[in-house]
């Protein structure tokens, strides 16, 4: 039996000690692909909303283009204070 080269040899010793997890994730079909999606969305408005004056403003910012269901949007005043319906 010939031996591997050094890349391979490293790719075989990675794959040996996460073999377990490797057949879970055939097993359970979970994927952080979503979640890696938001973290990237919320990357891109952070690199276009450079110069929001307050983090609510940013925050709210994520809300809106997310649109995920689970979170509800406060609207607050300038003070800070939660905004009455007109």
């Amino acid at each position: 039996m010939t031996a591997l080269p050094q890349p391979l040899r490293k790719t075989q010793r990675t794959l040996r000690n996460h073999q377990n997890e490797i057949k879970r994730s055939f097993e359970t079909f979970y994927s952080n692909g979503p979640l890696e999606g938001t973290n990237n969305l919320i990357k891109v408005i952070k690199r276009i909303a450079f110069g929001y004056r307050s983090f609510y403003n940013f925050r709210l910012r994520i809300l809106l283009v997310a649109k995920n269901p689970h979170f509800k949007i406060k609207l607050r005043d300038k003070k800070g204070h939660p905004r009455r319906a007109a």
